[in-house]
């Protein structure tokens, strides 16, 4: 190869990283997280530490996974309010005796099967009524905190299957189980909005709804498999949560609603574009964990915490609409 070839092959790979480097920059979670890591080595040293970190990435799993699913039917032009909901069904129902004594594929099939219903039910009127998705998802939401209240008989308690403890708390080595499970819905995700039929006509809907259907994409079932996937990804979300507390609970997951609307948007997903991909999502999810844990250490309450996670999804929206403009 001669001096010019390699010079020029040099130049090519210095463009691809810039650009690679500009575009993840251009994803607010990476500015975020890199700024929120900036500080916490400044202020609050001890949370920089490997150990430390995992444990931040073991709590961020439950909003993680509910932010993926979350997003899918954000890149449709919809939304999924009903995921506090499901997360509190899912909570009360595996601490029954039945599923906590009984064979472990019940307490893992029962909630991912019962999030696919529920996306199946807000589906229906959100892509064949044409009801609003907000009104839907948000009314099944109050529905289903009113399902664990008669399940729980207004009194949770109780425990969960060994298994499911496992999945939230155990460890392979250093690593949190938790961590391996994300590791695996984020590329299951990644790898179907990327490669699959279904990912790109998701685009084509979310970018256009009338062009996409004019174009003979069936956007109708885009919308009907985002949403049971969304309540499928709720469904694992409430499997790892309900591990970690290893009890029921009343209004478990009720935080998680905004807060995964919060991750997905600064993830650089927002109505009808998927420019962060899932791994954005990801990372605005764990941003925002870390966020919570150094306000904690800063000693900040939870309504700081609150106002801050609000101005996030209020400032995220705004800057992806200027650059949109």
């Amino acid at each position: 190869m001669t001096r010019a070839a390699t010079a020029e092959q040099g130049q090519k790979i210095r463009a691809r990283t810039l650009a690679l480097l500009r575009g993840a920059m251009a994803i607010p979670a990476w500015p975020a997280l890199i700024l929120l890591l900036a500080i916490a080595a400044v202020v609050q040293p001890r949370l920089m530490s490997l150990p430390f970190l995992l444990i931040v990435l073991r709590q961020s799993v439950p909003l993680a996974l509910a932010a993926i699913g979350q997003s899918l039917p954000m890149i449709g032009r919809s939304i999924d309010l009903s995921i506090g909901g499901v997360i509190a069904v899912v909570n009360v129902t595996l601490a029954l005796p039945v599923f906590a004594g009984g064979p472990v594929w019940m307490s893992l099939a029962f909630p991912l099967a019962f999030g696919a219903v529920v996306g199946l039910f807000n589906a229906g009127l959100i892509a064949f009524v044409r009801a609003s998705a907000v009104v839907v998802t948000l009314g099944v939401s109050v529905m289903l905190v009113g399902v664990s209240y008669l399940i729980s008989g207004g009194a949770p308690g109780g425990s969960v299957h060994p298994f499911v403890r496992e999945l939230a708390t155990g460890r392979w080595g250093m690593l949190p189980v938790a961590g391996g499970v994300l590791v695996v819905a984020a590329l299951m995700a990644g790898l179907m909005l990327r490669r699959s039929t279904f990912g790109h006509a998701l685009h084509a809907t979310g970018a256009s709804y009338s062009a996409a259907w004019l174009g003979g994409l069936a956007v109708r079932k885009e919308l009907v498999v985002a949403h049971m996937l969304s309540g499928i990804f709720a469904g694992l979300a409430a499997i790892i949560l309900t591990g970690y507390i290893g009890t029921g609970t009343l209004n478990l997951g009720a935080d998680l609603v905004m807060a995964s609307v919060a991750a997905v948007v600064l993830g650089g997903t927002t109505f009808g574009l998927g420019a962060g991909g899932v791994l954005g999502v990801v990372a605005g999810a764990f941003a925002l964990t870390f966020l919570a844990n150094l306000m904690t250490g800063l000693g900040a309450g939870k309504p700081a915490q609150l106002i801050v996670q609000g101005a996030i999804i209020a400032g995220a929206a705004a800057l992806a609409r200027w650059r949109e403009a």
